[in-house]
């Protein structure tokens, strides 16, 4: 949550031409309404059923493109194993405080953050990072996401994301 997913996603999209799909925006498309609608009307299973469908809708596609997971899909262990089947994983990871800034910077835009302060957004990101870790730890490789919050920032993050693990 917040680690800069669709920022990245989208930048890498304009710099290399490779396409990106965010999985979200396939639930919302699919659903006809925001992931926030979603959890209030059907709760959080629904919508991680949702989720796990567009999953493996973008797989069964093919090609190369680059993909954004919402936080939780590779929780699911057989979302994981889908995705490193599929292409190479990348966990992005960006740091604590950046993160919880960015949560704040953008209230009402993730369900799970709904009403905290710093303090509690803080609490939801440590725990959030402690039990996804054995999860996120499979992936392929891990990117430091913590500098995306300006055009020049991202710019930078793309050319070492390019350098780092798409030419490796």
């Amino acid at each position: 949550m917040a680690c800069g997913k669709t920022t990245l996603g989208r930048a890498l999209e304009a710099a290399t031409g490779i396409a990106f799909t965010d999985t979200d925006a396939e639930v919302e498309r699919e659903a006809g309404m925001p992931v926030s609608e979603i959890f209030a009307v059907n709760g959080e299973g629904e919508f991680r059923r949702m989720e796990t469908e567009a999953l493996r809708r973008v797989c069964a596609a093919g090609g190369c493109r680059v993909v954004a997971c919402g936080g939780g899909t590779p929780c699911r262990e057989e979302n994981m194993d889908l995705m490193l089947r599929c292409g190479t994983v990348v966990w992005l990871d960006a740091d604590t405080d950046i993160t919880v800034r960015r949560l704040l910077d953008a209230p009402g835009q993730r369900p799970l953050a709904e009403g905290l302060d710093a303090a509690g957004l803080r609490e939801l990101v440590e725990r959030g990072k402690a039990a996804r870790k054995r999860y996120y730890s499979r992936a392929h490789r891990r990117f430091d996401s913590s500098r995306l919050d300006t055009p020049a920032q991202i710019e930078e993050s793309v050319k070492r994301f390019i350098t780092e693990i798409i030419d490796e």
